[in-house]
């Protein structure tokens, strides 16, 4: 695991790196612990291709507000998680815009950063799957999966955002991976996410205007797995896609 801190007072920054070499203590995960005393020099280093897990932010900063850091962050792509350190909860409400997994008010308290990095590493290790990406490992949340094709000897993951991944698996391979009952392996070379599908005719028609093959022999039969999906797990209120 790789995690930065940044913040421009060092004193803080050495003190909250000693918290989080403490929480580690006995626990099985190794890490990697990086500080930057400036917004700027983390930017720099995540557009060379660093890759955080997570990212501790200073809200005041002297170069950039630990806010409009985060902000680059996701625009570059950057989707580990975020927690912000601060001695207000002035920007509360603007963390959730850039989905940050929460807040810690200085002076750090142990137990809360405990908490933060216990749920930090529950959804690191649920719901989402690793890709290799050249030099380092993306966590792609399960949610934002559209779609998986395979094409010749390996398969395009097709995310949200317009992202994608090149995975030298099998379909089968990422199927069993995934392991989830989102998703349906709709025909031989298609894996499909039924939360995002819009339409559902000879083919699906996602929410993004992306469309994924149906196996013509087992058109009914996968028609129907849609219904009994969607009808367990969204609410009743929720329409069926067109064509259900």
């Amino acid at each position: 695991m790789r995690i930065a801190v940044c913040d421009d007072s060092s004193l803080d920054r050495d003190l909250f790196v000693a918290l989080l070499h403490h929480y580690f203590v006995n626990k099985p995960i190794s890490k990697e612990i990086i500080q930057y005393e400036n917004g700027v020099d983390l930017l720099h280093d995540v557009e060379d291709d660093m890759w955080f897990d997570i990212v501790f932010l200073d809200i005041y900063m002297n170069d950039l507000l630990g806010i409009d850091v985060a902000h680059k962050l996701r625009s570059l792509g950057y989707r580990g998680h975020i927690i912000f350190l601060t001695a207000t909860a002035d920007f509360a409400v603007d963390s959730y815009e850039v989905e940050a997994l929460g807040y810690l008010l200085k002076p750090q308290s142990f137990e809360k950063l405990s908490q933060v990095m216990d749920r930090a590493i529950r959804t690191m290790t649920t719901n989402t799957y690793l890709v290799k990406n050249h030099s380092k490992i993306i966590r792609v949340p399960y949610h934002e999966i559209l779609y998986a094709e395979s094409m010749n000897s390996k398969c395009i993951m097709h995310c949200c955002n317009d992202q994608s991944y090149v995975i030298y698996k099998r379909l089968t391979t990422i199927e069993h991976e995934l392991n989830d009952k989102r998703f349906l392996r709709c025909h031989q070379s298609y894996l499909v996410n039924m939360d995002h599908i819009h339409q559902v005719d000879s083919q699906f028609t996602l929410v993004t205007g992306d469309t994924v093959a149906i196996r013509q022999r087992d058109l009914k039969s996968i028609r129907q797995a849609v219904l009994h999906y969607l009808d367990k797990m969204q609410p009743r209120s929720t329409p069926a896609p067109k064509g259900l």
